[in-house]
């Protein structure tokens, strides 16, 4: 769209968009125009933090998946309503989490972290799935944000981090064993690489047979 708007030829390289244009497109009335402006990865930082709060979803979630938005932008987009936005930004700060260290600016670290843990209080279960799913291995994540997602009531977001987080220590997976209420907690810290012995007494205490089935084939237990 933005080749018809310019006259650019399609199929050559585009020239530089100024950012008059820039401007111009962002306030566009063809939600479609925005769109392609909000996919551009050089885009510049402040179009697309105005355009993440765009009126479409199209365009936000556009803005989200962008490898370049600023952190600014998706700590606004951890908020939207639609529930497609934050699902689409929970992929991508997942995946950001092992290269945070290499962030520069400690402004910037604090936002991504902040908006890891926006989603990660999500009303959508699928979404803290997302975040917990990625971040299940990372040891450099606030503790408080694995520690939560350990305690989510739903047992797809609990699981992943429950199983395989290093940041858990025995305090945190005895609390968790004594307030259980779903066999597949039980389960997935059963699966846990290692388990110390104080842990593994827990577990046999519960009386909970798959879990005990799961200790005795685990080899770290």
């Amino acid at each position: 769209m933005l080749d018809r708007l310019f006259g650019w030829s399609e199929g050559k390289d585009k020239p530089e968009i100024t950012y008059e244009q820039e401007r111009e497109v962002a306030r566009h009335p063809d939600a479609g125009v925005r769109q392609d402006l909000a996919s551009r990865q050089d885009a510049r930082p402040e179009v697309l933090y105005f355009l993440a709060a765009d009126s479409s979803s199209a365009v936000r979630r556009a803005v989200a998946q962008n490898p370049t938005s600023p952190r600014q932008a998706e700590q606004l987009l951890a908020s939207d309503t639609d529930d497609e936005v934050r699902l689409v930004l929970a992929h991508k700060i997942g995946r950001l989490v092992p290269d945070i260290d290499s962030v520069e600016a400690s402004r910037l670290q604090d936002l991504t972290i902040d908006t890891l843990s926006t989603l990660a209080q999500d009303q959508l279960p699928k979404v803290r799935q997302i975040i917990a799913e990625e971040i299940k291995s990372a040891t450099h994540v606030p503790k408080e944000i694995v520690a939560r997602l350990a305690r989510d009531v739903e047992t797809v977001v609990s699981a992943p981090v429950l199983q395989y987080s290093v940041l858990l220590t025995d305090d945190d997976l005895l609390e968790v064993v004594a307030g259980a209420r779903q066999p597949e907690v039980l389960a997935s810290v059963s699966r846990r690489a290692e388990l110390s012995s104080a842990v593994c007494e827990a577990i046999v205490a519960t009386g909970d047979e798959a879990s005990i089935a799961s200790l005795l084939a685990n080899h770290g237990a």
